[in-house]
């Protein structure tokens, strides 16, 4: 049984945003990836079954190269969804991956995109559900939060948004070094249907470098 769960709302999203905690939980880690269903792709909008079929294999090819296991759940991303989302149905998606984990990490909503705070409030209900067993971890949603010029604002109004139901959380940050940026902006670029954000993460990963005297790092919000 995988003992960290990470909570993707589309393929990408999890490699772009949490390399560092997806590298470290390498053999213990499942993915669970929920609209993975899509058009969108770097050269428009295309015909939903060819560019779910290659984004999920994209995925599915790039977390088994990291030993991290991948389920998807079949769901419509904002390309090709005409209803609103249902978030009591998607919660309940996750019944089947109900468990005791070390830790489960969820985006943090960073933009307010609608899947990402879908899947925020799944993650939220499940970590619940376990009686706050585990630790929940919330990732920053790349590349949405290195293009906002008053970030910190914005992760000040998601974490206050959390507080209700998770209680006391605090910024943690992962140091990276070179050698693993290198490797993180190698896997980004696996995503060939998509577009190439590679400077754009090494650059906010630099900036958070130096909050943490590191070279470069990720960010997470973190329960105590």
């Amino acid at each position: 049984m995988s003992s960290v769960l990470f909570l993707s709302p589309h393929p990408d999203d999890l490699v772009y945003s949490a390399f560092s905690a997806l590298t470290e939980n390498a053999g213990i880690g499942r993915a669970v990836v929920f609209f993975n269903v899509s058009r969108f792709t770097k050269r428009g909008l295309l015909p939903k079954h060819v560019v779910t079929m290659m984004r999920s294999i994209e995925e599915k090819l790039i977390l088994a190269r990291l030993q991290i296991e991948s389920s998807f759940l079949w769901m419509e991303d904002s390309s090709c969804r005409r209803d609103m989302i249902n978030r009591d149905f998607v919660s309940s998606k996750l019944m089947d991956f109900q468990g005791t984990y070390q830790c489960i990490y969820c985006p943090l909503g960073i933009s307010g995109h609608t899947d990402h705070l879908t899947v925020r409030s799944a993650g939220v209900d499940l970590w619940l559900r376990s009686g706050k067993r585990s630790r929940i971890c919330f990732y920053e949603d790349l590349p949405y939060a290195a293009r906002l010029r008053d970030l910190e604002s914005e992760v000040e109004t998601r974490v206050r948004e959390l507080t209700n139901s998770c209680g006391q959380l605090s910024i943690r940050y992962h140091p990276m070094d070179l050698d693993r940026v290198k490797r993180k902006l190698f896997f980004s670029r696996l995503y060939i249907t998509q577009n190439n954000h590679g400077k754009l993460l090494k650059m906010h990963a630099r900036e958070l470098g130096k909050r943490c005297k590191g070279e470069y790092a990720e960010k997470y919000v973190s329960s105590t």
